[in-house]
């Protein structure tokens, strides 16, 4: 290194670049799952498909890197801050805890995350103090959450640019259905489907049927329902309905009266915190731009259409 050139100042003015943060996995020749915190992740190209990635020389990781064949990348998500501290750390078994799944290509894939990509190791060469691992794409899937970022030596969170533009209504050209946007049912179908198509994919990726989320949340409303009467609130068949609440019931999220009537137990409300706690960020994320006057003035026009009868 060039003696002018301070090496902490130099990081700080790496810092300055605001990146992702990815947690890199794959599995050791002996079956052993690697994981570690990486921000120097990168696209390179698409057609081939390929990612880079760099590594210190020092890492204890480096020889496993070496040795295999595939890694992927998770990218994490806002809410994933304990897991790329996790990884970040020196531990002898980093996946205590962390949910984890066996994607496609046959690598361990962090739930939750932004995007999962997994990679066949096609080269790797020297770059000062660190490894540079170029991967091709073999498989990947992606989620509607909001990433994780680093800068300035610390983690923070992407948000709309307040002078970037909103998206503007289609065209009526372009509308998918002939007549306007007067109507107020296709309007108000239509902007569900745009907020929970999202919303509903994230809570599956992480493993919380969209059934079960519906009726707990309307237990919370009601001190005890019966099934007819979930069907009838959620609007969903009565098997799917049926099938959710014993599962709930069986695993201890549900209790039931003699009378057949269910409520949500403690074990259900704890369970319901991740939902409602997803379900806020969710939405400071999705209206990301839009001023807190607007976002009030949406909901209390829907609480009095809501509610409009019970007055």
């Amino acid at each position: 290194m060039t003696a002018k050139i301070d090496p902490r100042e130099l990081r700080n003015c790496f810092g300055k670049f605001a990146t992702g943060i990815t947690v890199i996995t794959t599995i050791a020749p002996d079956g052993t799952h690697i994981g570690l915190t990486v921000n120097s992740f990168s696209s390179l190209s698409i057609d081939p498909p390929m990612i880079l990635w760099s590594l210190d020389k020092k890492s204890k990781n480096l020889d496993v890197m070496e040795t295999v064949t595939h890694f992927a990348v998770n990218v994490l998500a806002s809410d994933q801050m304990d897991i790329s501290n996790n990884f970040a750390r020196t531990s002898d078994d980093k996946f205590v805890g962390i949910d984890v799944k066996i994607g496609q290509c046959g690598m361990p894939l962090i739930a939750g995350t932004v995007a999962h990509l997994e990679c066949k190791k096609v080269l790797s060469y020297e770059g000062g103090d660190h490894i540079i691992f170029i991967g091709e794409v073999e498989c990947f899937d992606t989620c509607p959450k909001a990433p994780l970022l680093y800068t300035n030596g610390q983690y923070t969170l992407a948000a709309r640019h307040p002078q970037a533009k909103i998206a503007k209504p289609l065209e009526a050209k372009e509308q998918i259905l002939p007549s306007s946007d007067d109507f107020i049912i296709p309007l108000l179908l239509r902007s569900y489907w745009e907020i929970s198509d999202p919303f509903y994919k994230e809570l599956e990726d992480a493993g919380i049927p969209i059934t079960h989320a519906r009726i707990l949340v309307h237990l919370t409303l009601e001190e005890s329902m019966t099934v007819s009467e979930l069907v009838s609130a959620i609007r969903l068949d009565f098997s799917a309905v049926s099938m959710a609440v014993t599962l709930l019931y069986n695993n201890g999220q549900l209790e039931k009266s003699e009378n057949n009537r269910f409520s949500i137990s403690d074990k259900g409300r704890a369970h319901l915190t991740e939902v409602h706690g997803r379900s806020q960020r969710f939405e400071k994320e999705f209206f990301t731009g839009y001023s807190d006057e607007d976002i009030e003035k949406l909901k209390s026009m829907l609480r009095a259409l809501i509610y409009r009868r019970q007055v």
